[in-house]
């Protein structure tokens, strides 16, 4: 994989489209994805973005964007201490194309110091939504930033399966230790949410509700066919993943009816129907 850095002279971009009814900010600390050759990159819309590709192959190459800091910091200003007329809302969705806790941040560490630079310049919301336990090295700074702004930490896991058979990618991260983080971070007081996106086939989904249930306070269910941010799942149905399900036996998995059945069995386990969301309208819950 090469990584390489960028510049960067605006990190705040004015949302629309999917996420454009409940924040009005989203924040990629990447470009390009470092688990795109893991069973999430099989299905991630993101990779379609030719802007970001460049003729790069999806899960070949990670943008680390420089002087976020600044470029934070400038915009920030701009928007809350205005030279005149009134300050402007910030609710960001970090990060809507990438991943905020690839292996890299480790070193990079664009995330943690974007998050502690937070605190003194904090957001009205802010939501971190990670396909990684790793959210949960950063819960001393998380723990702080939420005494300054409503915060929420979204992982996904969209399968309850461990194991997949070939051809799939094995998981960047198993499904149980990123329950275990959401479990983590609740037990600390953060409001946790797991997004089941896209819904993947379960082994068992009682089971994977109730340990969802126990784990996090709110779940987001969402299928390609709805939440992959073109008509009808375009974007999607370009990947391998609907060949695949179908190959391996999981063609119903392919279906609103079984995402729908699903989404009943959630309700049902989670009790309060504000515990459960669908698709964009559940990403975009007033909090």
């Amino acid at each position: 994989m090469k990584v390489q850095d960028i510049p960067c002279r605006t990190i705040l971009n004015p949302t629309g489209g999917f996420l454009g009814e409940g924040f009005t900010h989203s924040i990629n600390l990447y470009r390009g994805c470092a688990l795109g050759n893991t069973l999430c990159g099989v299905y991630c819309y993101a990779q379609w973005n030719s802007f970001h590709l460049q003729g790069r192959r999806w899960g070949s190459f990670l943008d680390v964007k420089e002087r976020v800091l600044d470029a934070y910091r400038t915009q920030y200003d701009r928007l809350k201490h205005p030279k005149s007329g009134e300050a402007k809302p910030i609710h960001i969705f970090m990060s809507s194309v990438t991943e905020p806790y690839p292996p890299q941040e480790r070193t990079t560490r664009r995330t943690r110091r974007l998050l502690e630079d937070m605190i003194a310049r904090p957001p009205d919301s802010l939501v971190i939504q990670t396909h990684t336990p790793m959210v949960t090295e950063d819960l001393p700074v998380l723990l702080k930033l939420n005494e300054q702004c409503r915060l929420h930490i979204n992982i996904t896991v969209e399968t309850d399966r461990a194991k997949w058979p070939r051809p799939f990618q094995p998981h960047a991260h198993s499904p149980e230790s990123r329950i275990h983080a959401l479990r983590t971070l609740r037990a600390a007081g953060l409001h946790t949410v797991a997004t089941v996106s896209p819904l993947l086939p379960l082994n068992n989904p009682w089971q994977f509700a109730t340990d969802l249930e126990a784990s996090c306070d709110r779940a987001i269910l969402d299928h390609y066919l709805l939440g992959d941010g073109s008509q009808d799942g375009k974007r999607t149905k370009q990947t391998a993943l609907p060949q695949l399900l179908s190959d391996t036996g999981f063609h119903e998995w392919n279906t609103l009816e079984k995402f729908e059945e699903i989404v009943g069995i959630f309700k049902e386990v989670f009790r309060e129907v504000t515990r459960v969301g669908v698709s964009q309208e559940g990403f975009n819950a007033k909090r």
